[in-house]
């Protein structure tokens, strides 16, 4: 019995050692150097001691690129999440219990309006998220281990592109789309009077003119009408909640400074991911969305 108490032992010892060895190599190589083909030249990463990846690169789209690299080095699952739910494709990895989130996503058609404005995109634009994307897919490649959800929930992600950037963006706005029942009351209003009278019910910020407004064509399609719940929307509609910027013309060094403050309720990972980038032509730092 001894012999077997102790083999028991050091089998489950071998075994929490290998899970521990094979947990660890999910986690990022920030030291040495990675060989990844799709840059043009080198790019310098130096992590603070936050973890903060600090880019130096010979261009801008090197730069984006390794932004790429360094977003899926730290925040892969949770990008390959986001834009599931952007694609109403949850239920593939979770299941049956995901379908009404998917049936819903899908019909509001996040990724096909995603889609669509790729299309129209500047050049410039369409190069820094092709450069993004190769950033992503050129990690992707060259990881054998990924992090532990992906082997536990049996998910293996495919190429990242554009498009997926793109619908992170609607994501984030359907985020904080938190107007939309004041929007239709707005548009009910105008079903049956003209912007003028609307805006003495809906009046804009104080201190601020109503924004000039063509008279609104009713959509029929829409029901039931959004005037009947009238002083529910209105009372839901002074909840106070609120984000605010900040611009300073002019800071210590004679540039104008700019802070953001968008009122996110607190997850984990954090929505936003800090970074560095430096590059001929390129000059910024602070909160980045992961995927874009």
């Amino acid at each position: 019995m001894a012999r077997l108490a102790l083999l028991l032992i050091v089998t489950i010892a071998a075994a929490a050692l290998g899970g521990y060895a094979f947990l660890r190599q999910s986690l990022p190589d920030i030291e040495g150097n990675i060989p990844t083909p799709g840059l043009a030249a080198s790019v310098e990463v130096l992590r603070d001691g936050f973890g903060v990846p600090h880019l130096f690169a010979g261009s801008e789209r090197d730069a984006h690129f390794a932004l790429g690299f360094a977003h899926a080095q730290d925040r892969l699952w949770q990008m390959e999440m986001n834009r599931r739910v952007a694609a109403g494709r949850l239920a593939e990895v979770l299941g049956e219990r995901a379908l009404d989130t998917d049936r819903f996503m899908r019909t509001l058609g996040l990724r096909r309006a995603a889609e669509a404005n790729l299309e129209h995109l500047e050049a410039e634009t369409r190069t820094h998220l092709e450069a993004y994307a190769a950033g992503v897919n050129a990690f992707l490649a060259a990881r054998r281990v990924l992090p532990p959800e992906f082997w536990l929930l049996r998910v293996r992600p495919e190429p990242w592109t554009p498009a997926d950037s793109l619908s992170l963006i609607k994501l984030m706005a359907l985020d904080l789309d938190g107007n939309w029942r004041s929007e239709l009351l707005r548009l009910g209003l105008a079903r049956r009077l003209p912007m003028a009278r609307v805006h003495e019910f809906l009046p804009p910020y104080p201190g601020e003119a109503p924004v000039p407004l063509p008279e609104l064509a009713w959509n029929q399609r829409l029901r039931p009408d959004p005037v009947v719940p009238f002083f529910d929307a209105l009372l839901a509609g002074g909840s106070g909640g609120a984000s605010n910027s900040w611009v300073v013309a002019r800071g210590a060094g004679g540039a104008p400074l700019l802070a953001n403050d968008p009122h996110l309720g607190l997850t984990a990972p954090s929505v936003w991911y800090l970074a560095h980038l430096e590059a001929p032509g390129l000059s910024a730092i602070g909160a980045t969305l992961p995927g874009l």
